[in-house]
């Protein structure tokens, strides 16, 4: 496989201590698009009422919202970050972040990673409508030039939000690497993270990731006992529009997220 240059900005060597990776927990919150007052809830979808009780929720408990970035660096640097940390993930670049979830960001003085499908900067979202889904506008390049002004983390989820075990050798090369290169050289952000499409992986792709120049890489399934016992597979908290602030606050008990890592590689085992 070819592969693509390194970006102009360098990616830090990440350093992890096995040991304490293979005992830490950290709940990732895995959003996607975010409705407005009064929509009814679709596929994949919130309202923006129900995100700002979660975020209200966040904040009087005590949460931390950290980035993907923090997250390496305090691993890089031996030191686990506080176990009131969480991190906020939204998938595929809705322009319904910049409209309504940034504002009730900023307004709570939090963070989140927003995860851009490359190749669909401007477009809509294609891989969905094709299953039926509605259709929805992605943030354009002046949406997204704007999120780093107020330090909203990017990575990538793909150039086209094609399902990764089903890439060949030059399709991965695309989806993984030449995302990445697209990213980092239009906005001018590292990019360390990647998201695989509908939460799908291979093994083996944990190694390409590396190669091209990732720190980590999330899914929705995670056979490993915690959040980073690998970091090519960290397990995300999937959220839906019946989470209320009641559910979310089980999903983020430690119980949840070892039940949920039981799930996993109970399913893994029994394919």
């Amino acid at each position: 496989m070819t592969i693509i240059p390194e970006p102009l900005s360098k990616t830090m060597p990440l350093l992890l201590n096995q040991n304490k990776l293979s005992s830490f927990d950290i709940p990732i919150l895995c959003y996607h698009y975010v409705e407005p007052i009064g929509a009814t809830a679709a596929p994949y979808s919130i309202s923006i009422t129900q995100l700002e009780l979660h975020l209200d929720f966040l904040a009087g408990h005590g949460y931390k919202t950290i980035g993907f970035s923090d997250l390496y660096q305090s691993l890089n640097a031996g030191i686990r970050p506080s176990r009131k940390s969480v991190i906020i993930t939204f998938d595929d670049g809705g322009r319904c972040f910049h409209q309504r979830a940034l504002p009730a960001l900023l307004e709570r003085n939090m963070t989140a990673t927003v995860f851009i499908v490359a190749g669909e900067i401007g477009g809509t979202n294609q891989w969905d409508v094709a299953t039926g889904a509605p259709e929805r506008a992605l943030m354009n390049e002046t949406d997204i030039n704007d999120l780093a002004r107020y330090k909203i983390e990017l990575g990538s989820h793909g150039w086209s939000h094609r399902a990764i075990p089903e890439c060949s050798s030059q399709e991965l090369e695309i989806e993984i690497g030449r995302s990445r290169y697209e990213l980092e050289s239009r906005f001018g952000q590292s990019i360390t993270t990647f998201a695989y499409p509908y939460g799908r992986y291979l093994e083996d792709n944990h190694a390409i990731l590396k190669q091209l120049g990732y720190l980590g890489a999330v899914s929705i399934f995670s056979p490993y006992p915690t959040v980073l016992s690998n970091p090519f597979a960290m397990r995300r908290i999937a959220i839906h529009s019946g989470d209320t602030p009641f559910r979310l606050q089980m999903k983020l008990a430690p119980a949840y997220l070892k039940w949920v890592a039981f799930r996993d590689r109970k399913a893994r085992r029994d394919l």
